[in-house]
């Protein structure tokens, strides 16, 4: 985060610094245009299936959004928002006939990419964003911007359907999933001469020049007349407010036609409209989102002044979340700064965005004789925080990069207007100040970068060692080397303590798995939250047949993973096993262990009634629920205390009939047999109840012939 923090810093200083001239404010105003409008055009070419790009159309109950090169349609949204209206800006203010046709044929590629997002903060926060830009254009530049949005939308709506359901056609035909989902290389792509593909691309860019011919003719002929009738109106103070006010109470009626009238909707493309009419305070993300929100104020009620650093909303969440939902974002820039930084911190961004933004508005009001296009700069940092506040965009560098870049360029037009002579240093002495603190922060910063890479080339020189069969001798030196240079990525340790594990399951020295207990105690001290920790010291003490002691260090974990059902599952069956040994053995408190087992087994229970107060329209998130391998492992101590009925009655809901592998992943043969295990208790359980199932019985004796044996001694138990 400290380095992301002096890379936004130095694009605000760039921005600041590199606008105080003609030509350098137009070259890095084309710059940042050419790369929104190739974003754009890769967006649409991965819509009608020309070229694949891993979820650059993203695949989410059954529909198809745009993320271009994002992956994540809303923060498209929010870029398309600042784009959109940047796009508008030049449209309605361009001197040269060639630049302002060149916006305005990209109004509707950049629209029709907006709505096949469908993001709905987005569509809240666009009219916002508009308000917020038009006090600072002149009436009929006004009235001028809103037409040119108003032809945008329109023509855009008339394509928006064929595009919609071509783009669709297309994806079913052209994206291919793997088992897990996820998107994996298409066989082909779609030929650009395809009928789809034409349709697709036809209507786009036929729309995108009648688009541009409407627009050449407001300018032509609207706009000299808006001129002429409001001339003097312009003049007065309140003109300036006229428009927004006139806009705000058409956006109001608009949306209550919209979302109040089927008819209307019906004139919308069906995706479109199915995301217009869920538009409410009770839609699910907005729940979770919610949800989100609380939990961030509760973790920094812990940490309520200078936050828990960074990352520390992925690190923490788990611990203080109300229902097991899985985010690694807070979904809002504020939350997640108020998080990593505490109040403190969140004052200060605060303070510091305020404080831009007011310099901005002061010298646009003082020195009308500079106003110009570093407008652009203000709609595209307002657009993206705007909607930053409702979801992780500024967690892209790239979207946060743009955003500091145009704080520091829209005000970095003005020079002198800026000064600040009562701070301003006179000692030539103390000037040296601010560079020399610079140049130790950023040679402080190449140090720490340098480890960082260089860490990474040792530990991937090892993994290549690894692959190439090199002996531990040789090969652990290199990981060490890694660990030195970059001590706090735990990763490092947990490959250590897996390959450390292997070694052990190799030789059966016990050494090895002492180094890797000590390795994983130091990644704790690293991480104390992290999940693959606790997986990785469980799994290292049950190898070294320390039960006990893996159970107490899942109970300290469990209370950072409160949600986390695996964790129970693990805790209950490690007891129910442990409790069965000491029980034959004749030593060790076995019914402590079970009794232990079945508080967990009623914690699971009790937070099951918790989640069921959850609005019927919030998902619940992650599986947390009374799983086959629970159920079987509470049998297992029903069974062995005599309680024969209760243990059948806790098995039925979970008897399978997958009791062979679907196939060799450890996951399934792992299924496969707890399906077994729990089958086997059942039947031996009813037959100490003088009952039986023959077909069930013979099923499971099919599906392993080591099954019999295993009943017959379970029975004789």
């Amino acid at each position: 985060m400290t380095m992301v923090s002096c890379l936004l810093a130095a694009f605000f200083v760039f921005g600041l610094y590199y606008n105080d001239t003609r030509y350098t404010r137009v070259a890095l105003e084309t710059i940042l245009f050419l790369t929104s409008y190739v974003l754009v055009w890769f967006g649409v070419i991965n819509l009608f299936g020309q070229y694949w790009y891993p979820d650059a159309l993203w695949f989410q109950l059954d529909t198809y959004r745009m993320t271009s090169v994002f992956q994540y349609p809303n923060t498209y949204a929010a870029l398309l928002i600042a784009v959109l209206l940047a796009a508008a800006y030049y449209t309605t203010h361009a001197k040269k006939r060639i630049w302002m046709s060149i916006h305005a044929f990209m109004l509707v590629p950049v629209f029709v990419s907006f709505m096949l997002t469908y993001s709905r903060a987005a569509l809240v926060v666009i009219p916002l964003a508009v308000l917020l830009t038009m006090p600072f254009l002149k009436v009929t530049k006004q009235l001028m911007y809103v037409l040119h949005l108003f032809v945008t939308v329109i023509v855009s709506f008339a394509v928006l359907g064929i595009i919609e359901s071509k783009s669709i056609s297309i994806a079913k035909q052209v994206l291919r999933f793997n088992e897990r989902g996820s998107q994996i290389p298409p066989e082909k792509l779609m030929p650009l001469f395809s009928s789809e593909a034409l349709t697709g691309w036809g209507a786009l860019l036929g729309a995108s020049v009648v688009a541009l011919l409407l627009i050449l003719a407001l300018n032509r002929w609207v706009e000299p007349w808006l001129e002429a009738k409001l001339d003097r109106f312009s003049e007065r103070k309140i003109s300036y407010l006229a428009a927004p006010i006139a806009m705000i109470s058409l956006a109001i009626i608009g949306a209550a036609v919209v979302l109040s009238s089927a008819t209307a909707r019906g004139w919308l493309p069906s995706n479109l409209a199915d995301r217009l009419e869920n538009i409410s305070f009770k839609q699910h993300s907005v729940l979770e989102r919610g949800t989100f929100y609380e939990n961030a104020i509760t973790l920094v009620a812990d940490y309520p002044l200078f936050g828990a650093g960074g990352g520390g909303w992925q690190a923490l969440y788990q611990k203080y979340q109300t229902n097991p939902y899985t985010s690694n974002q807070t979904h809002s820039y504020i939350f997640q700064v108020l998080v990593e930084t505490g109040w403190i911190g969140l004052l200060l961004q605060i303070g510091f965005f305020a404080l831009v933004y007011w310099l901005f508005v002061r010298t646009w009001i003082r020195h009308p004789e500079k106003r110009g296009s570093q407008l652009i700069y203000f709609i595209f940092s307002i657009s993206i925080l705007l909607h930053s506040f409702l979801d992780f965009d500024m967690s892209y560098i790239s979207i946060a990069a743009i955003v500091f870049f145009s704080l520091g360029s829209m005000i970095g037009v003005y020079d002198k207007e800026l000064s600040l002579p009562k701070l301003t240093l006179k000692n030539p002495k103390l000037k040296r100040i601010y560079p020399a603190v610079l140049s130790v922060v950023i040679i402080i910063t190449g140090v720490f970068a340098y480890r960082f890479y260089a860490s990474y080339n040792q530990f991937d020189k090892a993994r290549a060692m690894a692959q190439q069969q090199a002996s531990i001798d040789q090969i652990f030196p290199v990981l060490d080397k890694a660990i030195s240079l970059s001590p706090s990525n735990t990763q490092y340790y947990l490959v250590k303590a897996d390959w450390l594990s292997q070694v052990y399951g190799q030789t059966q020295n016990a050494e090895y798995l002492e180094q890797a207990k000590k390795i994983l105690q130091e990644a704790q001290l690293k991480e104390p939250y992290e999940r693959q920790i606790v997986q990785a010291v469980n799994n290292n003490l049950l190898l070294a047949g320390n039960t006990a002691e893996a159970i107490t260090a899942l109970e300290d974990a469990q209370i950072n993973f409160p949600w986390d059902i695996t964790l129970y599952e693990m805790r209950i069956k490690q007891l129910a096993d442990l409790g069965l040994n000491e029980k034959n053995a004749g030593s060790g408190d076995f019914e402590g262990r079970w009794n232990r087992a079945a508080e967990i087994y009623q914690d699971i229970l009790n937070r099951m009634d918790k989640l069921k107060e959850l609005p019927k329209e919030q998902l619940q998130g992650r599986r947390f629920d009374v799983s086959t391998s629970v159920r079987q492992a509470m049998a297992q101590i029903d069974y062995h205390s005599g309680r024969y009925a209760e243990a059948a009655e806790m098995l039925k809901p979970s008897l399978s009939e997958a009791l062979v592998p679907k196939d060799q992943s450890e996951q399934a043969i792992t299924e496969a047999a707890t399906s077994r295990s729990a089958i086997r208790y059942y039947l031996a359980a009813i037959e100490k109840l003088g009952q039986s199932d023959q077909v069930l019985k013979e099923k499971l004796f099919q599906a392993d012939s080591n099954e019999e044996a295993l009943f017959k001694k379970l029975v004789a138990s």
